[in-house]
């Protein structure tokens, strides 16, 4: 009987493993190796010379090529094909995240909820973050006890806890927004969705190393998939003990005869939006999700920028100093730091990633040339033109004042959160990235902190270096950063302390 059970058993993962297979590209696979049957030279080589292979492809074979990775086949359609991509409408982002970030498997309800069918993450952070004065004072607020906590007040160098700190520094200033002031300094809270973010992506991750048919099961016993089962109960207990507690407040107002409180955050927008249809715990997690990984990497790109070219902290320091006095904190404020959203754009361009516009295709579609793309399968649009001198002169050298007299010029695609056919890190079309305003803000300010209060360097020995990990960028992890206070107590500045 168990030998039975047994064969039936191998039988059925077999067959799934057949059934499940990769689909048959039509184009041609730049890592193809004879013998690799499990493809790990293939997922190797994507891992280590993706540009080369991606470059050379498209050369070679001038169109669409097909790249073996770890957890699959992406088709990659020359740069040319972008404005194809970005506008039609059988070519989806959404489906391609839920199914390349396991949307569904108990512990990511995360994810399902940030790319749920009703958008409603998507309206909140476009409506209510995107260009919102009203939550700026908190932010600013938010940051200065931030960066008291996690870069001290010490007029002397120190280092900082390079990975720690700098994404403590976000979560608090996103937080003063998401949560409100009831969580936003919150040490469990803090820990909770840095643990939540850090150890869903890394679950992620570790899926992508199995066969997709065994990845249901997998879950179950992989210790940073349950790590974020756990820590799903805890956010929704959190969350929902500051609903009643808001709840108390306003019947308590009612009593007594006088207004009811009103909330500038998330947890309030959400509540009014939704309709109580989405656990409030899980939505703050998905903007956790959405908010802490990207952002903190590029921060950390503009911190190491920053350093690397000290020639432009002055300008910086006297950009950020004048439009602060003239404008307070504000949206005209950030708005008007032009050479500061140059600097950050410049930076953004030397670190991203080979490929934009990622695509699930949802029915068989036709490109332009009449090939088919087929159901099923995943493109992607390669970026490398993002050097290309023909696009930006001396495209290796790092410029801050790039952009700026690119929008001087009269280019109205210059700015940090803006698109354009040479330009697709945020996205582009019906997907393009909603939260790229609020990341502009967050990180104006929190750089503005960082150039008014604190002078920085690189601990001896310490040089950065560029890195991959396959089709996308990622910051040097092993990155010493020493900071210290200015001496220059004197001047005053209006983000409310003394230098």
């Amino acid at each position: 009987m168990l030998t039975q059970l047994f064969i039936w058993t191998a039988v059925a993962i077999l067959v799934g493993a057949f059934l499940l297979r990769p689909k048959r590209t039509p184009f041609p696979i730049v890592n193809k190796y004879p013998y690799d049957f499990l493809r790990r030279r293939a997922a190797c080589e994507a891992q280590q010379n993706a540009r080369k292979l991606i470059t050379e492809g498209l050369a070679k074979h001038q169109g669409p090529i097909t790249m073996n990775l770890l957890h699959g086949q992406k088709i990659i359609l020359p740069a040319s094909s972008a404005s194809w991509v970005k506008s039609n409408k059988d070519l989806d982002h959404k489906q391609l995240v839920k199914d390349d970030y396991f949307a569904g498997v108990p512990g990511f309800e995360a994810q399902s909820v940030l790319h749920g069918d009703d958008e409603t993450v998507k309206r909140l952070i476009t409506t209510k973050m995107g260009q919102n004065d009203s939550t700026m004072g908190a932010m600013n607020d938010s940051l200065a006890r931030a960066f008291r906590v996690h870069w001290g007040e010490d007029k002397e160098w120190h280092s900082i806890n390079w990975h720690g700190d700098t994404m403590g520094i976000i979560a608090r200033a996103a937080s003063s927004v998401f949560v409100g002031p009831e969580l936003g300094d919150d040490p469990t809270w803090l820990c909770l969705i840095q643990g939540y973010v850090m150890s869903y992506f890394m679950a992620v991750y570790d899926l992508h190393a199995y066969p997709p048919w065994s990845r249901s099961i997998v879950h179950w016993f992989l210790p940073n998939a349950k790590a974020c089962r756990s820590m799903v109960p805890q956010a929704r207990a959190i969350v929902n003990g500051v609903l009643r507690k808001r709840q108390e407040e306003t019947e308590r107002a009612m009593k007594e005869g006088s207004s009811a409180p009103e909330y500038n955050d998330a947890i309030a927008w959400a509540q009014a939006s939704s309709n109580g249809k989405i656990e409030p715990g899980d939505l703050q997690l998905s903007l956790a999700m959405a908010a802490l990984f990207t952002t903190t990497e590029l921060f950390r790109t503009i911190l190491i920028d920053t350093v690397r070219h000290p020639e432009l902290v002055e300008p910086l320091r006297e950009e950020v100093s004048e439009q602060i006095s003239k404008h307070g904190i504000s949206l005209a404020a950030t708005n008007n730091m032009l050479l500061l959203d140059s600097f950050m754009k410049e930076s953004q361009r030397l670190s991203a990633g080979l490929v934009v516009l990622e695509r699930a295709v949802l029915r068989d579609t036709a490109l332009p040339d009449g090939r088919i793309l087929p159901r099923g399968s995943q493109i992607v649009v390669d970026s490398t033109n993002i050097c290309d001198p023909s696009f930006y002169p001396n495209p290796d050298q790092f410029d801050g004042y790039r952009f700026l007299r690119k929008r001087e010029a009269g280019d109205t695609t210059s700015q940090f959160v803006q698109s354009s056919e040479d330009f697709y890190v945020f996205g582009g079309g019906r997907h393009v990235c909603p939260g790229r305003f609020f990341a502009s803000i967050e990180l104006k300010l929190a750089l503005a902190h960082i150039l008014l209060k604190y002078d920085m360097r690189f601990a001896e020995g310490c040089d950065p270096k560029p890195m991959m990990n396959g089709l996308y960028a990622m910051v040097d992890p092993t990155v010493q950063l020493e900071v210290r206070r200015r001496r220059d107590g004197a001047v005053v500045n209006n983000l409310g302390e003394k230098l």
